[in-house]
């Protein structure tokens, strides 16, 4: 069994996008994913500070947990997820005119992973991803040409659930088992990978559930 099935042989190396941090559900299963051994995650200081700037008008309920939940997405990494030197002048140099100044610190992280990977023995065997729905700032096109993937998160879900369905349905059944406080039903983790565009995963999810006993 390939370690990381979107990158036989290799690694998958995936920067994950404030958006895509901020939404509990979202990266709860992003977590999970991860645990499950599918990807690496990285991200930036730059998300970081996004995150706990927004986390109050994402979650107005649970204003003051924001730096408790950074909190616990770097210990799920053991504290591996941080990509400095990405302001870099060799790095931001080369992001692409047309992506968002707001994003630019993504696309250099990328390329320091991109930059990492010569020193591997077949770089090729490796994927460099950003995981963002705010693909419209992030020139995905040109940002192709440097070797890097920018991919929703519903797509990049459903993409890990095609390529590992047993995997990723043991991921999201601990996603489910943890969020006790307050319970978590089947079919409202459903709708929300629905919400965030993962329509395969959870269809397969939804049949599962309904299927008699």
């Amino acid at each position: 069994m390939d370690r990381h099935p979107l990158t036989p042989g290799g690694n998958t190396l995936v920067i994950l996008d404030t958006c895509v941090l901020l939404p509990s559900r979202l990266s709860d299963v992003l977590f999970d994913l991860m645990l499950e051994g599918l990807y690496f995650a990285y991200w930036t200081g730059d998300a970081e500070a996004e995150f706990l700037r927004n986390w109050r008008q994402v979650h107005p309920d649970a204003s003051k947990s924001g730096a408790k939940r950074l909190k616990a997405f770097q210990r799920a990494t053991n504290n591996g997820h941080l990509i400095t030197g990405y302001d870099d002048t060799a790095f931001m140099s080369r992001v692409p005119a047309r992506v968002h100044d707001n994003d630019r610190h993504l696309i250099a992280a990328a390329l320091v992973i991109v930059n990492g990977l010569d020193e591997e023995d077949e770089p090729a065997l490796h994927k460099v991803m950003i995981v963002s729905d705010n693909t419209k700032h992030l020139a995905v096109a040109d940002t192709r040409k440097l070797g890097i993937e920018v991919i929703k998160a519903g797509a990049f879900l459903d993409r890990l659930f095609d390529a590992a369905p047993a995997r990723v349905g043991q991921a999201i059944a601990k996603s489910l088992s943890d969020l006790t406080k307050p319970p978590y039903t089947a079919e409202e983790l459903v709708a929300a990978l629905r919400l965030h565009g993962a329509k395969a995963a959870a269809d397969s999810l939804a049949q599962f559930k309904s299927a008699p006993k």
